[in-house]
C-alpha cells in the first residue's frame, strides 16, 4: 500500500513539473518580439533572451534554426539589438560569449529542431 501510495504522489509531483510546449513556444516568441520589433530580425529565431547587468542589456541569448538563418545574419540582428541600448559604455558592437552549439528543441507541434544557442555581449 505505501508503494501505492508513493507511486501516486511521484506521478502527480511529475505531472506538476512537465512543460507544455505550446506555453513555451508562447513564451518564447514573445521574448523574441520584444527583442527584436521588426518582423523579418524574428525569422528563423527561436529565443532572444536579454540579461540586464546596470541597467542595460550587456547579454543576449540566442536560439536560432541553422536552417533558416546563418550565424552571421544574426549576429547583425544582435548589433543592432546592441546598438538600441543608448550606453555610452557601448559601441553597438557585438562578440560571442559563449557559444553552446547546436541542440534538438521540441517545437509546440511536438516536432524537433535543431537549435543553435549562442549567448552574445554588447561591446
Amino acid at each position: 500500500m505505501k508503494y501505492f501510495a508513493a507511486t501516486i504522489i511521484a506521478a502527480i509531483a511529475l505531472t506538476g513539473c512537465s512543460v507544455d510546449p505550446q506555453a513555451a513556444a508562447t513564451r518564447r516568441a514573445a521574448l523574441v518580439q520584444t527583442v527584436f520589433p521588426n518582423p523579418a530580425d524574428r525569422q528563423g529565431i527561436d529565443l532572444a533572451f536579454p540579461l540586464e547587468s546596470g541597467g542595460i542589456y550587456k547579454t543576449l541569448e540566442v536560439g536560432f534554426f541553422p536552417d533558416e538563418v546563418t550565424e552571421t545574419e544574426v549576429r547583425g540582428r544582435v548589433a543592432s539589438f546592441c546598438a538600441r541600448q543608448n550606453s555610452a559604455r557601448l559601441t553597438g558592437g557585438v562578440a560571442i560569449k559563449k557559444d553552446l552549439g547546436i541542440n534538438n528543441r521540441t517545437q509546440a507541434d511536438g516536432s524537433v529542431r535543431p537549435v543553435h544557442q549562442i549567448f552574445y555581449s554588447c561591446v
